[in-house]
């Protein structure tokens, strides 16, 4: 996808996924809102791209509010959010999770991502149309007893993809999420070579990077798309629900 002249934002932009996608698309010819609370290490993925850093709390709406102001005001508005912004917790005991664990996973992987779809959606509709791309996980299609936090935030972004599509499309905005096997990124704490010693399979964040400019080149909408290494991207078949037409059979 050509995005020459186009202004996209990558949330969670200063490091892993975030920076490989502002990279990528900043190649592709588009100028970056790379956003972040890392100021330090955002504002050099920004100058790195020519792009611009802004600090954003993603679980703070007011934060989005004003930001979605400053893009206004910007003659160029926008033409793609790639909400990537999320952070792990690693609990895997919910007699131990507290209010602040919980409260501050589900802000930032689930709340952020609900701000910044409705902060985003005005502006990409004044801009003609764009497009939404969401950093998933494959915790959103299966469980995860290692992480229930993320385990939770990350189904919820699947459901808000493909509930909220259907109605986006209308206003000219597609919505679909990336959703990545292991990735090489921080989150792995600095173990992945023991890991893949163990056996892990592991990519590389430019992988993600490329396979969010073939998503955003699909023209599909309301789609969680699996990734694993050294495949292309691939539309998740969830299952029909049992019954489902049982309305149908009366």
């Amino acid at each position: 996808m050509d995005l020459s002249g186009k202004t996209a934002m990558v949330t969670g932009a200063a490091s892993g996924i975030g920076a490989a996608c502002a990279r990528r698309y900043a190649e592709a010819g588009a100028h970056v809102i790379c956003a972040d609370v890392a100021d330090d290490a955002g504002q050099q993925v920004a100058d790195e791209i020519g792009g611009r850093y802004r600090h954003l709390d993603v679980a703070d709406s007011s934060a989005w509010t004003a930001l979605a102001a400053e893009i206004a005001d910007d003659p160029g508005h926008l033409h793609m959010a790639h909400l990537n912004a999320g952070i792990v917790m690693g609990l895997s005991d919910i007699a131990e999770m507290s209010d602040e664990d919980y409260l501050r996973i589900i802000g930032i992987n689930q709340h952020g991502v609900v701000y910044g779809l409705r902060a985003a959606t005005p502006l990409l509709e004044a801009a003609g149309g764009g497009h939404v791309l969401v950093t998933g996980s494959m915790a959103s299609f299966s469980p995860l007893p290692v992480d229930l936090g993320y385990s939770i935030s990350k189904h919820a972004i699947a459901a808000l993809v493909r509930s909220a599509a259907p109605t986006l499309v209308e206003r000219g905005i597609s919505l679909n999420a990336v959703c990545p096997a292991m990735v090489g990124t921080g989150f792995l704490g600095g173990n992945r070579e023991q890991l893949e010693a163990a056996g892990m399979i592991i990519m590389d964040a430019e992988q993600v990077a490329e396979a969010a400019m073939a998503i955003l080149d699909s023209g599909l909408t309301g789609e969680c798309f699996a990734l694993f290494k050294d495949r292309q991207p691939e539309p998740f078949p969830f299952a029909t629900i049992p019954g489902a037409d049982y309305r149908s059979r009366r």
